[in-house]
């Protein structure tokens, strides 16, 4: 005659609380941190959805219709010159008047090409102070949840290839992305680029206040 032992109710609630610790029984993943240690965050995603990003981008704006207002004055003096120069009929007058005209061409040049400079240097320091913001940001994340690798998912968007003569051929072009991939998936679940722009644009809030 076989012996049949039977479970106590308080050895059921111990064997159930063993499996639900190691994730055997239905309803254990709802149970256990949804948190991942490893994440990724989509950059371009995060630069397109950033508050500091929009407004820099309208200073920007400002600034160079400010400029190109300016540029159009200098280039209209410039042009006023020339047209003086062509109703000149005394040599002398003429050459006096090229040497101002050649001048006046000469410094609007110099000064284009050094607010193409400072336009560049700007855009450059607010970029790399964007990028820093976000990095700070990620690390802010990563530390309060517990995360121990972020990756920027650069598989997040397609190829991009420009068809200008001048640049390299296509195929060139698409071989160069393909080789600076390295993110071949990612799930949605460890993808947090809404939770950076949504922390970033509330402490820039904060800081504008």
């Amino acid at each position: 005659m076989q012996n049949h032992s039977r479970m106590t109710f308080p050895s059921v609630c111990v064997l159930a609380g063993t499996l639900l610790a190691m994730g055997l029984l239905p309803g254990a993943v709802a149970e256990r941190s949804t948190e991942d240690p490893v994440a990724v965050i989509n950059l371009a995603g995060v630069l397109e959805g950033l508050a500091e990003r929009a407004d820099a981008e309208a200073e920007l704006r400002a600034q160079s219709e400010t400029i190109t207002k300016e540029a159009q004055s200098k280039e209209a003096e410039v042009r006023a010159l020339q047209q003086s120069l062509a109703a000149l009929t005394d040599p002398i007058e003429r050459l006096a008047a090229e040497e101002k005209v050649d001048n006046a061409v000469i410094q609007l040049m110099a000064w284009q090409e050094l607010i193409k400079r400072e336009i560049d240097v700007e855009r450059a320091l607010r970029l790399e102070k964007i990028y820093k913001d976000i990095m700070s940001a990620v690390a802010d994340m990563a530390t309060s949840d517990g995360i121990d690798l972020v990756l920027i998912h650069d598989g997040a968007t397609d190829i991009q290839t420009n068809p200008d003569p001048q640049a390299p051929p296509l195929e060139t072009q698409v071989r160069q992305q393909i080789a600076q991939r390295r993110i071949a998936f990612a799930s949605e679940r460890i993808d947090r680029t809404r939770d950076i722009i949504v922390r970033m644009n509330k402490t820039y809030a904060l800081d504008g206040q």
